[in-house]
């Protein structure tokens, strides 16, 4: 592997999630596969309740809610940041894609002022709102390592936030047939969640864990079927990924995947690894989310990148160089090449 020059470095990282209010509960929860599923009020076309993945706090809805989780993780990245500094440091915000249920223009602002007023301040300079579900990852990250060339920044925090724990979204997946309940195990969990990194520009010598290695795709498959998946959109970010980390796929020890129980994902990242696999390799392991926080969109990167950030450094760590892929449902297709450095 050819390191590069300079990475992007997770140097703080927060999560409140299903599973844990906080990143190190939320760590800890993951690495040992919990869950906190539990029947909704939502019901099936049987009239069974819908499993979600819920925090338990039922005294806020919609907007605020999401911005409440957000601004738990956000506060936990800047806790050991001079409050001279916070206000430079600016808020890439991942949100759902601008096509899903509750998810227009309109409400993905409305979350972003009820996100600053939770918060007590406004977002600084440079801050944008980037939609696009889980593969939104890529194009926030992009942007940081951007950021942090061209400007001088202290740093730049990417956050995830998103839900699908709402009437229109429950009943829009029920009748796409994706959710998994009595009659459909080809389903995911909905969930709610925020996450969020605050990033650095740092040497890869630096102790901590490295973005090395960013790549895009677009996918003209569809999960409903009605363009079959060729895995060309995501085999072709896994590529840019390990080209940009100046590495190649054998220096891979883990996939930390984004499969949430629909079979599309999962055959597709099959099909993708093993386009871009060295002959005679190993199967890497795989590590998931999903199956401990449900589906939780546009959350799931970051909460990725905030998980490693704590596992990695762990004795029994999966490995210290890894593959994270995500996939959203309009195409997009994002990898990242992430390293441990002791």
């Amino acid at each position: 592997m050819t390191a590069p020059a300079q990475s992007l470095r997770v140097s703080a990282s927060g999560i409140c999630c299903a599973v844990g209010y906080t990143a190190e509960a939320s760590a800890c929860a993951l690495r040992a596969g919990l869950d906190h599923f539990q029947e909704s009020t939502f019901v099936a076309e049987d009239g069974s309740p819908v499993r979600i993945a819920r925090l338990p706090e039922t005294d806020i809805w919609g907007a605020p809610r999401l911005a409440r989780w957000a601004a738990r993780a956000i506060e936990a990245c800047l806790a050991s940041i001079a409050a001279t500094e916070r206000h430079s440091i600016p808020i890439l915000l991942l949100t759902a894609s601008l096509s899903r249920p509750m998810s227009e223009e309109r409400a993905q602002f409305e979350t972003a002022r009820a996100a600053q007023a939770a918060l007590d301040r406004t977002f600084p300079p440079h801050s944008r709102i980037i939609p696009g579900d889980r593969a939104a990852l890529g194009t926030g990250l992009a942007l940081a390592r951007q950021l942090l060339d061209q400007e001088q920044l202290p740093g730049v925090l990417v956050v995830g936030l998103d839900s699908y724990l709402n009437a229109a979204s429950i009943n829009h997946y029920l009748s796409e047939e994706r959710l998994l309940v009595p009659g459909n195990r080809d389903g995911f969990i909905p969930g709610e969640a925020a996450a969020a990194v605050l990033l650095e520009r740092s040497r890869p010598d630096t102790s901590g864990l490295h973005v090395i290695g960013i790549g895009q795709g677009q996918e003209s498959g569809r999960p409903d079927g009605s363009v079959p998946s060729r895995a060309q959109g995501l085999s072709h970010a896994i590529r840019a990924a390990v080209a940009d980390a100046g590495a190649d796929a054998a220096d891979l020890d883990f996939r930390l995947s984004d499969q949430n129980g629909e079979g599309f994902f999962a055959r597709e990242a099959a099909n993708a690894l093993t386009r871009v696999a060295v002959p005679g390799g190993h199967k890497l392991p795989t590590l998931t989310t999903a199956d401990c926080t449900g589906e939780i969109g546009a959350a799931t990167g970051p909460l990725m990148l905030a998980w490693l950030h704590r596992l990695l450094a762990h004795a029994n760590a999966p490995g210290r160089c890894g593959l994270i892929h995500l996939a959203s449902d309009e195409g997009a297709r994002c990898a990242l090449i992430v390293r441990h450095q002791p």
